[in-house]
């Protein structure tokens, strides 16, 4: 299969996974490893050597999805959310990947030679070093869905953005340790410190330079197209301008984002643009996140696993102790959390530090000639598979033993009633008027009135029992129905610019006008 057509069939696979998960109410995330994985077990057991034609490699997550998710969610991270939690993600992101990473190493080889179980120490250092990097893409979905507070997903967000970049330089730095890296055959402590030095502070240059710059070109202009483009010329371009000047592609992306997010698009863009690119980064991160996870489970080799799940398990094991050790240590020196108590904050972002992609590519970016590369691969490859099978399909069973957020099937009640209560509203309405008009008897008017009052009744009894405040449900609906206007407005506006009423000039400024109240509306029901 071409390249361009595997291409294709993972967008129409994922599109599919997409709507059963939804239809059946499963992680979609979890969904696409476990089609991959199905696949996987086919091919090895009846396509031997069948080859898909896409295949997760370092320049395909490095130069093409990688950019995009990190882009994505930098541009969304606002700022001020950011500062308030800074010193909890800093904690987390920076001394929690190498302290993990030591802590990670530490336990699994004592585990491992208590239980006789040998792997050479150069795996374990690596294998850890390689897991530091969260990407809780499933679980900070399910945060949003139960309402959990937006600290909590602004702290796991801006670990895993930083943590990312952090634990890519750290693994620049174990591989040239070990004589990996054939560009670098020694380490030296001021290689180190250069090294550090410019992979942070030349991506965090390399990448304001660029955010900044293109945000400035973003206020001269209102054109969604060109502004659109000067995104992805942002993305892209910091990740691989970073790159080629040798400091991290990861963080001067992460740096553009959020200027972009926060800066261009805040002060440079109207309202329609920024729906326009944001819908856009959207469509592109769920494009990145679908090849993804579908890869990861398509790349893996179950069988060959499975005879490496002792090994597996140790591991997976002693990344939760680590993480668990570092964020009850660290505490303390954390800001004051008011959203939950210390033990329910420890257990969510333990078992809430999935991950992903990042750590299966740069297991596989270990040069072909080292002997245990496929040692590190399996190790690698389990470990993550442990934390999307186990940890995100069980993290609402976190959420709900902690108390945070919303019960799903709370919500899912108080939705119901409110549409109920709005169907009947229509109802009621219907009836009068029919009665006004004489087209129904009065003895079956007052019969199925006295109806439609005892369901009213029993539905005000229900709201009652789940706490949902009658006004609350008012204005939401009426923020809806205002909002369902406005498009409706937007729509005619773009009728009157197409049967030439309106000029361009004065179509775009209408439906600006149109877009900030549509914003408005959908932020003020957040």
């Amino acid at each position: 299969m071409t390249f361009e057509l595997a291409i294709i069939a993972a967008l129409l696979l994922a599109s599919i996974v997409g709507m059963l998960a939804q239809r059946f109410r499963l992680p979609y995330t979890v969904s696409l490893v476990i089609v991959g994985l199905f696949f996987a077990v086919l091919r090895d057991r009846f396509f031997h050597g069948f080859d898909p034609g896409l295949h997760l490699t370092p320049q395909l997550l490095f130069t093409i999805l990688l950019p995009a998710l990190v882009y994505e969610a930098a541009f969304h991270l606002e700022l001020r959310h950011f500062l308030q939690t800074w010193r909890t993600v800093l904690i987390l992101a920076v001394p929690g990947v190498l302290v993990g990473t030591a802590l990670t190493f530490g336990a699994t080889w004592l585990a491992l030679g208590a239980l006789g179980l040998e792997l050479p120490w150069q795996v374990l250092i690596l294998a850890a070093t390689i897991l530091a990097a969260t990407d809780p893409v499933g679980v900070l979905a399910l945060l949003r869905e139960v309402g959990a507070p937006r600290r909590l997903a602004v702290i796991m967000e801006g670990e895993s953005l930083l943590n990312d970049g952090i634990a890519i330089v750290a693994f620049g730095v174990v591989i040239t340790a070990l004589g990996l890296d054939p560009h670098h055959a020694s380490l030296s402590f001021l290689w180190v410190m250069k090294f550090l030095t410019w992979e942070v502070l030349g991506a965090i240059l390399i990448g304001g330079a660029i955010g900044l710059g293109l945000s400035w070109l973003t206020s001269t202009i209102d054109d969604h197209l060109i502004e659109i483009t000067l995104t992805t010329i942002s993305a892209f371009g910091s990740f691989l301008l970073a790159d080629q000047a040798h400091a991290s592609g990861i963080i001067a992306c992460l740096v553009a984002g959020v200027l972009s997010g926060n800066v261009g698009a805040t002060y440079g863009m109207s309202a329609s643009t920024r729906v326009a690119v944001t819908s856009f980064w959207e469509y592109a991160a769920f494009a990145a996140n679908s090849i993804i996870f579908l890869l990861v489970g398509l790349e893996t080799s179950p069988v060959r696993l499975l005879r490496f799940a002792p090994v597996i398990l140790v591991v997976w094991l002693a990344m939760q102790l680590a993480r668990a050790l570092f964020i009850a240590g660290s505490l303390p020196i954390m800001e004051p959390t008011r959203f939950t108590n210390r033990r329910g904050l420890v257990a969510i972002l333990t078992w809430g530090g999935l991950r992903g992609g990042v750590a299966m590519v740069l297991a596989m970016s270990v040069p072909r000639t080292w002997a245990w590369r496929q040692e590190l691969i399996d190790v690698v490859f389990g470990a993550v598979l442990m934390t999307i099978l186990v940890q995100a399909p069980t993290m609402p069973l976190v959420l709900r033993l902690f108390g945070v957020g919303r019960d799903p099937r709370r919500r899912e009640a108080a939705v119901l009633l409110r549409t109920r209560i709005r169907a009947l509203n229509e109802a009621e309405r219907y009836l009068e008027r029919q009665h006004e008009a004489g087209a129904v008897l009065p003895e079956i008017y007052e019969a199925i009135r006295r109806d439609l009052m005892a369901r009213r009744e029993a539905l005000e009894a229900e709201g009652q029992r789940l706490h949902v405040d009658a006004s609350d449900i008012l204005d939401e609906e009426r923020r809806e129905l205002e909002r369902q206007l406005a498009l409706v407005e937007k729509e005619t506006v773009r009728q009157a610019f197409a049967q030439g009423v309106l000029d361009e000039h004065l179509m775009r400024r209408l439906v600006q006008e149109l877009d900030d109240r549509i914003l408005s509306l959908e932020g003020t029901g957040h």
